[in-house]
């Protein structure tokens, strides 16, 4: 099959990566697009530079109506580039849903954020398939589910495994840190969340705790640098990072699920309501403060080593027998598709 993934965002290099080298080394035509987005372009590059990733359409920042005068333009583009290259299959969120369902060319889409309705109410009504996780309590024609969380695509134990050298550059040893990424306020998700208080990270260095710093926005060095170790881009291997922190802390909702999936208990400051994270939540590894005297309180609880030690025992297991290997869930659903061509 000539199969076209296409990335809206860098976490979505990471969940398909390990499916586009393992369908393209059985034989299938892979093609790479991708919207002109942050550091989206560096990632794409970076890992799948060797597809010849394509560009198409840019990232609209200023107004929701915007976003969908942008996401139509792409559309438009798209549709030359399925008839010249005759894509049989796309696959990736909803972002080219539109174009696909136009050319009648079979999608998968493959979103979990409901709160976020102009991607997910796209996938609902165009796509072939709408996959996401079982918590997710829809039911229609076109909803598959999925046991897990779509950051197991390549946080699973069959595809990643960290590294404590990583941590030599930065004279780091394991639970001696706390890692917090603070993301930027440009997305419409996430203008409304207020700064990461400096008194946060205070009372992380009060318990003789240092901080390894992921700031989105360069601009805000300054603020944090007397504090904390600031991450200078690239980093070879963030996960690493994360893994062998005491804890983190972050205003970003990908990273507070990838570093639970890690075993790494997370706060979560963003105010953002998210149904995706409610396994989480249960599980007791991600704690959604909203509050600067909650998150100080937190912060004193997951001091502990032992919290750790639990909260990672826990996520093992739940690994190990209910969640899915969501890169062989992505195979398979792209391979019922092609047998439905023969």
């Amino acid at each position: 099959m000539n199969i076209l993934f296409d990335f809206n965002h860098p976490v979505d290099v990471n969940v398909f990566k390990n499916a586009v080298r393992i369908l393209a080394a059985e034989g299938h035509h892979i093609f790479i697009t991708y919207r002109a987005r942050g550091i989206l372009k560096r990632v794409v590059e970076t890992e799948l530079g060797d597809f010849h990733p394509v560009r198409i359409g840019k990232h609209h920042r200023s107004s929701f109506l915007m976003k969908v005068v942008g996401q139509l333009y792409r559309d438009c583009h798209f549709i030359p580039f399925y008839r010249r290259n005759r894509i049989d299959l796309s696959v990736g969120t909803s972002t080219n849903v539109i174009s696909a369902w136009i050319m009648r060319i079979p999608h998968l889409a493959f979103e979990d954020d409901i709160e976020y309705r102009l991607t997910f109410t796209h996938a609902n009504l165009f796509a072939t398939r709408h996959i996401m996780p079982e918590y997710i309590e829809l039911k229609k024609k076109n909803i598959h589910h999925y046991r897990g969380l779509k950051e197991l695509a390549y946080l699973h134990p069959r595809y990643y495994s960290p590294r404590l050298e990583e941590l030599d550059p930065y004279g780091l040893k394991p639970e001696e840190y706390v890692f917090i990424r603070k993301i930027a306020r440009v997305s419409l998700n996430y203008r409304k969340e207020d700064d990461l208080s400096l008194t946060a990270i205070k009372k992380i260095r009060s318990l003789g705790l240092k901080v390894l710093l992921s700031l989105e926005d360069k601009r805000e060095r300054e603020i944090f640098e007397d504090d904390c170790i600031i991450l200078q881009e690239p980093i070879r291997d963030i996960f690493s990072l994360i893994k062998f922190a005491l804890f983190c802390v972050s205003s970003g909702d990908s990273v507070a699920r990838e570093a639970c999936l890690l075993g790494t208990p997370t706060i979560y400051t963003g105010r953002r309501e998210m149904r995706v994270n409610t396994d989480l939540i249960d599980l007791g590894c991600l704690f959604k403060e909203d509050t600067e005297e909650a998150i100080l309180n937190r912060i004193g609880q997951l001091a502990s080593r032992r919290e750790k030690d639990n909260i990672g025992s826990a996520v093992k297991v739940k690994i190990e027998r209910d969640w899915e290997d969501v890169t062989q869930m992505i195979i398979r659903h792209v391979k019922d598709f092609d047998r439905r061509r023969l």
